[in-house]
């Protein structure tokens, strides 16, 4: 079966499933070596100890992504399939969570057409500008400038949005590839460039 990759439908549950796998078997091998150590030496002052305490580091930056996505869940079924009716011809992405340094800030899904990016998120009464800022400026950093984003704390007003981007016309927008991901479309390399900025 087929890993949901970032910004797929599902990638947050599978996501959490391979970090806690991946933590319990971080947390293992430094467990394992002090076991080993003990044993071989009736003593926990040893070489061995150290190793496993140094060998902890990674476990635990292991645990604070889990940490991170205990609370996540993949978005509803139901939901994706309704947005996935209305978004099917355009770019987009799922399942994402933006930091700022102020606030983190779930987007369940974000579409891409010429210089208009539309996302959906369930935070109600929280002042998106923050976000929608933090995308634009990221953007311009990278090159593509002039584009105007807005993320819609409801979900009729964000599939109406979603209607009429793909309702539009494709625009001819100046481009040159990123050397970095020479095959990308503008489009496809904005959506690269989000997924970079999401957990």
């Amino acid at each position: 079966m087929r890993i949901p990759e970032k910004g797929e439908h599902g990638y947050t549950d599978a996501h959490k499933r391979a970090q806690l796998l991946k933590t319990f078997l971080f947390f293992l091998i430094p467990i394992a070596i002090f076991v080993i150590g003990y044993v071989t030496t009736d003593t926990k002052r040893n070489y061995f100890t150290i190793l496993a305490i140094v060998g902890c580091l990674p476990a635990c930056k292991e645990l604070v992504n889990v940490i991170m996505f205990l609370k996540r869940r993949s978005m509803p079924q139901a939901m994706y399939q309704e947005i996935e009716a209305h978004a099917g011809g355009l770019v987009r992405a799922y399942e994402l969570v933006f930091t700022t340094y102020e606030k983190n800030y779930p987007v369940h899904s974000l579409v891409v057409r010429g210089q208009e990016i539309a996302g959906y998120t369930t935070l109600k009464n929280t002042d998106l500008r923050p976000l929608q800022e933090h995308i634009a400026k990221t953007l311009k950093e990278n090159g593509i400038s002039g584009v105007h984003v807005h993320i819609f704390p409801d979900l009729k007003a964000y599939l109406d949005r979603v209607d009429a981007l793909a309702g539009k016309e494709p625009e001819e927008i100046p481009f040159t590839p990123d050397e970095r991901y020479p095959d990308l479309g503008r489009e496809e390399l904005i959506r690269k460039l989000v997924l970079a900025l999401s957990l």
